[in-house]
């Protein structure tokens, strides 16, 4: 006699021609659609020889127990599940381009509020409204130019290229990234200039992406507008704390060529990766056929001449200039650090993560901003 767990015996010969209904009944005991004998091998279920108090151990029609392996795997795949998403969608939005809406906190450091807390409060709401509505852009530039970035050494591992987000989900985040940054700027602004701001650089970055960017020259030219609507929005948004802060020509402009620089600097860096790669030109992007590395040299040390200059003069006219002088030394020292990078290196390909490469610019940016945080501040 065989005992099954459920203490009564039975014979060890069984009797196919029982009921209906006792075979049923056997079937649910199981816990299974079809009979286990037939299941133990067909979903993947383990014979063990004791029984556990584990809830995904059935029986088999013989009485032994088994462990759904199968529930067990499913468990384990959900535990790893929820961060791969997670991980994927950060990739998409493109979360390490958030500190470009540093640039919405330049009126801080210029205007002398760097600190006030009130000062803080009133700019980092449209520092925020930039950094969703700039991964906004980002995903409907994906959908747009996925055929070109699946070309790409780096960019065909994006989850749009690659696949692993569909575009009806891409274009939803779309769609709700930019309602909420624009919502959240009216909310905290009002129809006020911050709000008219975002939605400008919204709707110039719509028009990049289907028309300028395939454009030499024009393309940087475009997106270092961009640079430029975050410096004026956040000294815009100022003004609800401090309603004579206004964004200077001084600060737009030496702004305008420092995005001239980065933008050109990317630019050589995409063109030497490629040809490192061996790739042909212009697949990627259109607009890297309209360049050379001469060219490419050319403009991104001019940029930074210019970026120089300005900034320079900015110092020398401003009624402290003799302090304020010094804070032109680690602002040149960044800037040739870049300039070489950019001369020499693929790494300017990604300026959102060169600050993680590069101590020198690092520690040139940091000291930059203390000094003309404490001298605009104190002064």
């Amino acid at each position: 006699m065989i005992r099954n767990p459920g203490g009564s015996s039975r014979s060890p010969r069984r009797n196919w021609s029982n009921s209906r209904k006792s075979i049923q009944g056997r079937r649910r005991t199981c816990g299974w659609r079809f009979p286990v004998y037939r299941n133990s091998w067909m979903s993947g279920v383990t014979q063990v020889g004791e029984m556990g108090n584990d809830p995904s151990t059935r029986y088999t029609a013989g009485g032994n127990p088994v462990i759904n392996t199968v529930s067990r795997m499913n468990e384990q795949r959900r535990e790893h599940v929820v961060p791969q998403t997670w991980s994927m969608w950060l990739n998409a939005l493109r979360t390490p381009h958030w500190i470009k809406s540093g640039f919405c906190l330049a009126a801080l450091f210029f205007h002398g509020s760097v600190l006030e807390i009130g000062a803080w409060m009133a700019v980092l709401p449209i520092g925020l409204c930039f950094c969703l509505i700039s991964s906004a852009v980002y995903l409907a530039n994906d959908i747009v130019n996925r055929a070109e970035d699946c070309r790409h050494p780096r960019k065909r591992k994006r989850p749009i290229a690659s696949g692993r987000i569909s575009i009806r989900r891409a274009w939803f985040a779309v769609v709700f990234l930019a309602g909420s940054a624009i919502g959240g700027a009216w909310w905290f602004y009002g129809w006020n200039t911050p709000t008219w701001v975002l939605a400008g650089y919204y709707l110039l970055s719509w028009i990049y992406s289907y028309y300028l960017r395939g454009l030499p020259l024009v393309d940087v030219l475009v997106l270092a507008i961009g640079f430029v609507a975050r410096v004026g929005a956040g000294a815009y948004a100022l003004q609800a704390f401090d309603s004579t802060a206004h964004p200077t020509g001084w600060l737009l402009s030496c702004t305008y060529f420092l995005a001239l620089l980065l933008g050109f600097g990317k630019r050589k860096g995409e063109w030497m990766l490629l040809e490192k790669t061996q790739r042909e030109l212009g697949i990627t992007r259109r607009a890297l056929r309209g360049y050379t590395p001469d060219l490419l040299n050319v403009l991104t040390g001019s940029s930074a001449l210019l970026a120089a200059a300005i900034y320079l003069a900015y110092c020398l006219n401003r009624p402290d200039r003799v302090p304020f002088v010094f804070t032109a030394l680690p602002a040149l020292t960044g800037l040739m650090s870049y300039v070489r990078l950019a001369w020499r290196s693929t790494v300017v390909e990604t300026p959102e993560r060169l600050l993680l490469k590069s101590p020198g610019l690092v520690i040139s940016v940091a000291t930059w901003l203390v000094l003309v945080g404490l001298l605009t501040a104190l002064g």
